[in-house]
């Protein structure tokens, strides 16, 4: 991410479609969401499926977290790899995360905020996701002492997952 610091403080780009050599992807932006997580929340691993798939562009705007991409896409040359990013608003970065790519977060500091800028609109019938148990072998704490939602606790492992091409509503 571009950085323009000065007396007053810094500007920072997570993205333009001005500059290809900023973020080479075309995205238009259909919503734009924050979330403001305390140490030790874990949220993931979520995506949103067909026929309402979206993809997204997420960006570290204050504190610290390591970052997981999980690729479900069966005809991908990356299928069921996992990518680890470090997130920190020292050298803040935005990624791109492609519709069929799960992803989950692990704030490593209090107020850790993160920009989700999506290319669609949210469906609840669309939204899915897998337990972290994925990724517990890759968090700098045991995954039963994260802070997590009731729906993520509730979800299953991936092992046991099973992706529906389209959503049920």
């Amino acid at each position: 991410m571009p950085l323009y610091p000065d007396v007053r403080g810094r500007l920072f780009k997570a993205y333009t479609a001005a500059n290809t050599h900023v973020f080479p992807i075309p995205f238009n932006t259909f919503e734009h969401f924050f979330t403001e997580s305390n140490l030790n929340v874990f949220r993931g691993m979520h995506f949103q499926g067909n026929p309402h798939a979206v993809s997204k562009i997420i960006s570290i705007v204050h504190g610290k977290a390591v970052d997981f991409l999980f690729d479900m896409r069966e005809n991908s040359e990356t299928f069921e790899n996992l990518q680890i990013i470090d997130l920190d608003e020292v050298d803040p970065v935005s990624i791109y995360i492609p519709t069929g790519v799960a992803h989950g977060y692990l704030a490593l500091k209090d107020k850790t905020i993160i920009s989700y800028r999506m290319d669609g609109p949210f469906c609840g019938n669309c939204d899915g996701g897998f337990s972290g148990e994925l990724i517990a072998d890759f968090l700098p704490l045991p995954l039963s002492e994260s802070i997590q939602s009731a729906r993520d606790l509730s979800l299953v492992a991936y092992k046991n997952f099973k992706y529906l091409s389209d959503c049920p509503g």
